[in-house]
């Protein structure tokens, strides 16, 4: 009977040794003082995210707008060319210009021409 004793005495004392290994155990404890820090490393995320989002917005609305803008310069470009020969007519090149803006811009017509509409049947 001794021995059985000594077992469970053996066995409540491992118990306890285990039990006092537990409670002694720190709790790892977070350091209160830097939560402000978390909150602002947090906010600042937030804001930076917000901020590129928003600027990548602003640059694909700003390329439509190069878009548009280089677009109409290749217009202008043209009539500038179209303009500088122009300049440079004399004489039946003139007139024969001046008579196609007349037609075909500005829709006259020469004395006794007639003028057929053909409208489609859609």
């Amino acid at each position: 009977m001794k021995k059985t004793n000594q077992v469970i005495e053996n066995e409540n004392a491992v118990q306890s040794k285990e039990e006092i290994r537990e409670v002694d155990k720190p709790k790892k404890k977070r350091n209160k003082k830097y939560w402000p820090l978390y909150i602002a490393g947090f906010a600042f995320l937030v804001y930076a995210s917000f901020t590129i989002v928003n600027q990548s917005i602003e640059v694909n609305s700003r390329r439509e707008v190069l878009k548009q803008l280089n677009d109409e310069l290749k217009i202008v470009e043209i009539k500038s060319e179209n303009l500088k020969k122009v300049k440079n007519y004399k004489g039946k090149d003139l007139s024969d210009y001046i008579e196609s803006i007349a037609r075909e811009d500005l829709d006259f017509v020469k004395n006794g021409e007639r003028i057929f509409i053909i409208e489609s049947g859609d």
